[in-house]
């Protein structure tokens, strides 16, 4: 990395971002950036590829699903060595042509064959992906990790995504390749079924005492899984299991259930996170239905 890149990296600002951009627009080109986040990780990226990113659980409320443009993009969190139900529901549903397609794939800790995975979904509905990267970030999964600890880990989130955005305007192909660790496929498929059969009412637990009906967790459900009951906040349905409703509750009024009888829910019920840039506004306008 140049210097001017790593100073513009040590800044907390992506190299080429804003440049790319306004380089796109005097040439005219067309870039559709498509997200899915849930604590901003991915809207944070997204946003460094385009102006105007474009939210999934927003876009499938529409009856046409039909796009093309010079470049699109796919940005969402890695779930399991998977991709998100929401995100698979909508290339499935939808029309994609474009002579360039990436994706770039946020993950916490293990990225595996989520590449893989996501490569091949993406085939299996016409859609063929140029480029697909993974990018550590920091890992919200709270059954696993304190959200206090995580925020203090150096990922160098800021350094690859300078490479991301290089090898991308740059027009380069390239599908990361497997990275298993002591995960094999059939541990990754035990995970991939116990968190894309999940319920709300069987993952999520309400502590009334804190909780005001401020109704956040509605409005950052890309599922509508919330209302307001006589008894308060009621929660049920199929669930994203995205932990958006428990990372931005303001009163941390919602935890998770214990897996196993005995066992904590999460590492720390009271820590949180969402991507420092990123406001709840923003993750209300991205999933709210």
């Amino acid at each position: 990395m140049g210097a001017s890149l790593a100073a513009v990296a040590m800044a907390g600002i992506a190299p080429r971002t804003h440049a790319a951009i306004l380089k796109d627009r005097a040439k005219n080109k067309k870039r559709l950036v498509f997200y899915f986040t849930a604590t901003g990780n991915s809207l944070f990226v997204a946003r460094q590829f385009s102006d105007n990113p474009i939210s999934i659980p927003q876009e499938l409320k529409k009856k046409e699903l039909v796009y093309e443009a010079d470049e699109i993009a796919f940005i969402c969190p890695d779930y399991a060595g998977a991709i998100p139900k929401i995100v698979r529901e909508f290339v499935a549903k939808g029309t994609f042509k474009a002579p360039y397609i990436f994706s770039v794939i946020t993950f916490g800790n293990a990225c595996v064959n989520v590449a893989e995975y996501w490569d091949e979904y993406c085939q299996g509905h016409g859609i063929k992906n140029n480029y697909i990267r993974p990018i550590l970030m920091v890992d919200n999964y709270l059954p696993v990790f304190d959200m206090n600890e995580q925020v203090t880990i150096d990922k160098h989130t800021d350094e690859n995504l300078a490479t991301i955005l290089e090898e991308v305007g740059a027009h380069k192909d390239f599908i990361a390749p497997a990275e298993m660790g002591f995960f094999n496929k059939d541990m990754l498929r035990g995970m991939q079924d116990q968190h894309f059969s999940m319920t709300a009412d069987r993952l999520l637990q309400l502590r009334e005492d804190r909780c005001i009906q401020c109704m956040t967790c509605a409005n950052v459900c890309p599922h509508k899984n919330f209302s307001l009951a006589d008894k308060g906040v009621a929660f049920s349905g199929d669930c994203e299991y995205c932990l958006a409703c428990v990372h931005n509750c303001p009163q941390k009024a919602l935890t998770l259930r214990p897996a196993r009888e005995g066992w904590p829910g999460e590492r720390n019920p009271e820590a949180r996170y969402r991507h420092p840039k990123v406001a709840l506004a923003d993750i209300v306008r991205s999933n709210k239905q």
